[in-house]
């Protein structure tokens, strides 16, 4: 009796099946992979603007003089003061058509984020300087729908 060596038909279906099967679950894992990536890239932009946001504001409340608005105790979506040895003052930073602001003096408003991020809200509140704690600016902004917050003490 001669014995065929080979596969049959049913089994060469058998491994196609498998084979087309586990292509078809690394194909799913990299196309994960790939959409996970690029929110965390998203995020990461999202975060650095914000950031460097948060950081102009710093710099400007860095060696304030006096704070015009917002009233203590207040708050408001703008934010005025003047630096001490500053010759383009008031700096004012404001929000508008989702663009964070800078108007420094009698100059026009320089926009401070990228095209990458919107600025949906922007929040000062001035909070009245109590016992041993000095004044403080709490600024609240949201880049893109993500809050994100930093209170500032003034140095005396």
């Amino acid at each position: 009796m001669k014995q065929n060596k080979g596969f049959t038909l049913i089994e060469t279906m058998i491994y196609s099946a498998l084979i087309s099967m586990i292509i078809g679950m690394i194909l799913v894992s990299v196309y994960q992979l790939i959409i996970g990536n690029e929110r965390i890239a998203q995020k990461n932009i999202i975060e650095e603007e914000a950031n460097f946001l948060l950081k102009k504001i710093e710099w400007g409340l860095n060696g304030v003089s006096s704070i015009n608005s917002p009233a203590s105790g207040a708050s408001s979506s703008a934010l005025s003061i003047n630096k001490l040895n500053y010759s383009y003052n008031p700096v004012v930073f404001d929000a508008d058509s989702g663009n964070l602001r800078v108007k420094k003096g009698s100059g026009d408003p320089a926009i401070l984020n990228s095209q990458n991020v919107s600025i949906n809200n922007v929040e000062f509140q001035r909070i009245a300087a109590v016992g041993n704690a000095p004044e403080a600016v709490k600024i609240i902004i949201n880049v893109n729908q993500r809050p994100y917050q930093t209170t500032i003490y003034l140095k005396k």
